[in-house]
Formats: C-alpha cells, sequence, structure tokens
C-alpha cells in the first residue's frame, strides 16, 4: 500500500494500514536538507523525532536513527509494534512524500497475461571508465527511467546523485528515488505485489525497476550464479517470460522466465522504483494500490 502526500511542505503526517514494516520517500527541488521520522505507533505510543536522512551538493547520509520499538536501517523503518502513521519533520519544504508498507497477506492483483513491451533505453552497470563499479544496478536502472521519461542521465552522474556514504553504496532506495524527484519527475519507492502488480504499470506505460535477488538456479538466464540485491527494468510481460533491461546482462535487454522472476521479486520483498510524470501523480498512487 502506497500513501502519498503533494506539497506537504516542512512537516506532516501520513497514516498507513498497521505495518511493522515501511519505506518512506520523498521529492524535493531543495540542494540540502535533513528529514527526521516521527513512529507513531499501535498502542498510542510515539516515537522522538528519529533522523531519517540529510543531504547536500556534496554528500547523502542515511542516519538510522531509532528508539526502544522502532529503527530505521538505512532505507527501511521496522517497528515491534505496528506502526499506524509516520509523521514527516523536514528542514525544507518538500514537493511529495510517500510512505509504502508491504500490501497485507493474500493480497492479488487482477491477472494480465500480456503487456505492451515498452522501448525502454539499454544503459549498462558497467563502465571502461570505472572498471572496479560493480554495484552500479540500481543506478543503471534509474538511468533507463530517467531516460525513458526523457529526463538526459548517464550512471556516473546517477552515482554521483545517490551514493549514501553512510551506507557506503548507491542503492539507498529512498536516495534513489530523491533523485528522480529532484530531476523533474515524480517518484517513490513501493511494495508491489508481484509481475502481474508490475504489469498493470507496463500497460500504463510506465517502465518499472524492480529489486530482487536469488540462489544458484532460481532465475534461469541470469547473469550472475546469485545476488543478494540486484536492480532491473521491467518493460513488458506474456504469459511465460518477462522482458527487462538488465544492466549486468552483456546484452541487457533479455528475457526471464515469468513464474521464476515473480518468485525471486516476491521473496525478496516486492521493491520497486515507481517513476512517471509528475502531471501522473495520481495515477502511479492508484497503479500501485490495485492489489486487493
Amino acid at each position: 500500500m502506497l500513501r502519498l502526500i503533494e506539497r506537504p511542505g516542512a512537516h506532516d503526517l501520513v497514516r498507513v494500514p498497521p505495518s511493522t514494516r515501511a519505506v518512506v520517500s520523498w521529492n524535493s527541488d531543495a540542494p540540502a536538507g535533513e528529514i527526521a521520522l516521527i513512529a507513531h505507533r499501535a498502542g498510542g505510543t510515539v516515537s522522538p523525532p528519529l533522523p531519517y536522512a540529510r543531504w547536500s551538493p556534496d554528500e547523502r547520509r542515511s542516519e538510522n536513527g531509532g528508539d526502544a520499538e522502532t529503527r530505521i536501517e538505512v532505507d527501511v523503518v521496522r517497528s515491534d509494534a505496528a506502526l499506524s502513521a509516520i509523521g514527516i519533520a523536514s528542514s525544507v519544504e518538500l514537493d511529495a512524500v510517500a510512505v509504502a508498507v508491504p500490501p497485507p497477506s493474500g493480497a492479488r492483483s487482477a491477472a494480465r497475461s500480456r503487456t505492451l513491451e515498452l522501448d525502454v533505453p539499454r544503459i549498462s552497470q558497467y563502465s571502461s571508465a570505472y572498471p572496479d563499479a560493480r554495484g552500479w544496478c540500481s543506478a543503471a536502472a534509474l538511468a533507463m527511467l530517467l531516460r525513458y521519461h526523457g529526463v538526459v542521465a548517464n550512471v556516473p552522474e546517477v552515482v554521483r546523485g545517490v551514493y549514501d556514504g553512510a551506507y557506503g553504496g548507491t542503492g539507498n532506495w529512498a536516495f534513489n528515488a530523491a533523485y528522480a524527484g529532484a530531476r523533474g519527475l515524480r517518484a517513490v519507492v513501493a511494495y508491489l505485489n508481484g509481475i502481474d502488480h508490475v504489469a498493470a504499470f507496463i500497460d500504463a506505460g510506465l517502465p518499472v525497476a524492480i529489486s530482487i535477488g536469488w540462489n544458484a538456479d532460481e532465475l534461469p538466464g541470469a547473469p550472475l550464479e546469485h545476488s543478494e540485491g540486484h536492480l532491473l527494468v521491467v518493460r513488458g510481460v506474456d504469459a511465460s517470460h518477462v522482458a527487462v533491461n538488465d544492466p549486468a546482462h552483456p546484452s541487457i535487454a533479455t528475457r526471464y522466465p515469468r513464474t521464476a522472476l515473480d518468485l525471486v521479486f516476491r521473496a525478496h520483498g516486492g521493491v520497486a522504483y515507481l517513476v512517471a510524470p509528475r502531471e501522473r501523480t495520481a495515477d502511479l498512487v492508484a497503479l500501485a494500490n490495485d492489489a486487493v
């Protein structure tokens, strides 16, 4: 489930269905700022402001704030007591803030046997100019979404814009959404309910970057034997396969068995980057919440 508030200013409260896990993402044009989160929990307890993130033209850092019941782990809020709402306290005005929680157990999206196949630019996560860079899948996937929506972007540029100095990498989900938002798009992190759910976005003309992980033999055709976390872009779905742009694959544009990709996507949490023109914000939220 995704809850999004446009133009919340510097402070707002986002109510969510009860959940022990959430991801908060934001969009802002401000070149520097800090965000803290206030956890509102079942039973009425409320946390103090928990440092979440800060950014400037020179650096971005996750803050990993927490109290006795709720803690922030880079980009995920985890709570021993179910969260009922998250307060946002920002040092700058935000253009949008979104809170995503996993869909309820048993939720399903409408079955879709075939979608459009979108023309998404192919971008590799590997660069001869940076031969030692191996973990740039998130930046490459985001660069593909940016270019699809007409925003000029290359991987090293995106890396500089999303690198988390505390985490030590480019895979901070919220920082990736913030970067796309700062480039004029609406971008959020969401939990989706499998490949059928992703397919709804494809039919609406919106490619989706999904986060997956797999062990040996779980994803036939994958360029790596296993991965604890990887991002790729889905651009089309048919009855048996999913058309993707995998930034780690030698061909980039490839296809994976639908059942296998669905399983590894769900098992890894179902997290996705949703990026759209700002005028399609309502469409993006409606599509994110179409699981029942």
